[in-house]
């Protein structure tokens, strides 16, 4: 499973060293061609006499793209300019150009900053490709691509084979000890399904603990199974950052199933506070 074609989102006006970096990394692992992509604002289209500053937008950005091709020198890559809503636009060009990965950056002092706040947002939803984020920090930047330590989150449903077998290809690319964590609700909130006896939860968490560990040796995953109770976002992103996990991986679906909890504002919520890149895997 690995990937074909990746499109490289960066916005010019933020700091998109380490996401280039980052990206060209990646794609050697995986010998992939790249289409970096920025978007600028189609001012001319509201303000029709704004055509001489949406000129000089365009020659910004191609200025800006100039300076990145040498930093991608052996990498097949591509370079486009365009012109409207970041959200709409990144995920319309990586469907329509068959992008099977996105790569973004995400900044950790403003939560996802900018055309990474909102945007990444919408990418994860409306992407139908696998979203690759990777966490920005200028005062402790992030080394590139460091997932040595993979934690790899599931909820142990049967679709969850399918990000399991994406942290296999990760496991064998970077030589990463990949790690499992799945997290229950908290027993004093699902009171209506088995009551807070205390044999009963320890007889479902044992069960879970075992269904984890056959489930991790089944795919080869020999680092740490944790079973953790909580939120779910918070018991991942928590469990990651105290690790000190470099890459997260975790799964999402396109459309909730009410009962699941990795919907999109958990995958959301843990692009949000990780301290390191995740890897998320879309899954119908």
């Amino acid at each position: 499973m690995h990937y074909q074609k990746i499109l490289v989102a960066i916005n010019i006006y933020e700091d998109y060293n380490h996401v280039i970096d980052s990206a060209k990394a990646f794609a050697e692992k995986v010998n992939a061609p790249v289409d970096v992509v920025t978007v600028i604002d189609n001012a001319a289209e509201f303000v029709p006499a704004a055509i001489d500053f949406q000129r000089s937008l365009q020659e910004n950005a191609k200025e800006k793209l100039e300076t990145i091709k040498p930093r991608l020198e052996g990498i097949k890559a591509s370079y486009h300019i365009l012109e409207g809503n970041p959200n709409h636009q990144i995920t319309h060009y990586a469907n329509e150009n068959h992008c099977d990965l996105i790569i973004i950056g995400s900044h950790g002092r403003h939560g996802i900053n900018l055309l990474l706040g909102s945007t990444a947002n919408s990418v994860l939803h409306k992407s139908k490709c696998d979203v690759l984020t990777v966490r920005i920090r200028e005062n402790n930047p992030n080394k590139v691509l460091n997932y040595k330590k993979t934690l790899l989150a599931t909820d142990l449903e049967d679709d969850s084979q399918e990000v399991a077998k994406l942290a296999q290809v990760i496991s064998k690319l970077f030589d990463a000890q990949v790690s499992t964590i799945t997290v229950q609700g908290d027993p004093t909130v699902v009171t209506g399904i088995y009551g807070i006896v205390p044999e009963v939860q320890t007889k479902i968490a044992e069960d879970i603990q075992d269904k984890l560990d056959d489930w991790s040796k089944q795919y080869g995953f020999n680092g740490k199974h944790y079973n953790n109770t909580g939120n779910a976002a918070d018991e991942i992103t928590q469990t990651a950052n105290d690790e000190s996990y470099g890459l997260i991986v975790l799964g999402s679906h396109q459309r909730g199933a009410l009962g699941r909890f990795f919907l999109g504002s958990t995958a959301n919520a843990v692009l949000h506070h990780a301290k390191q890149d995740v890897l998320i895997k879309k899954l119908k």
